[in-house]
């Protein structure tokens, strides 16, 4: 399973963010994306995740859980988001 990761380019933390998260993700899950999202432009700070699968988009906490639960190292964050109840 894949997801694509869009991000703003011309937000330096944005960009230095996603290479990071590109370079901890050696499962290859992640891909990333300037394009704009299903969502339209991605603002600032935030990211828009799209599944692999369903094509279905997620924004916010749940873009952060989904991604977080395709990463190896970020994979206890992303379970932990579970457990928040900020849904």
């Amino acid at each position: 399973m894949t997801v694509r990761l869009h991000y703003n380019p011309d937000c330096p933390v944005c960009a230095r963010r996603a290479q990071r998260t590109a370079r901890l993700d050696w499962l290859g899950r992640v891909e990333l994306s300037t394009d704009d999202s299903p969502l339209g432009p991605v603002p600032p700070g935030e990211i828009v995740v799209v599944d692999g699968n369903n094509g279905r988009a997620f924004a916010g906490i749940r873009a952060t859980r989904k991604l977080c639960l395709q990463v190896p190292l970020l994979f206890p964050y992303g379970l932990a988001l579970y457990l928040l109840p900020a849904r």
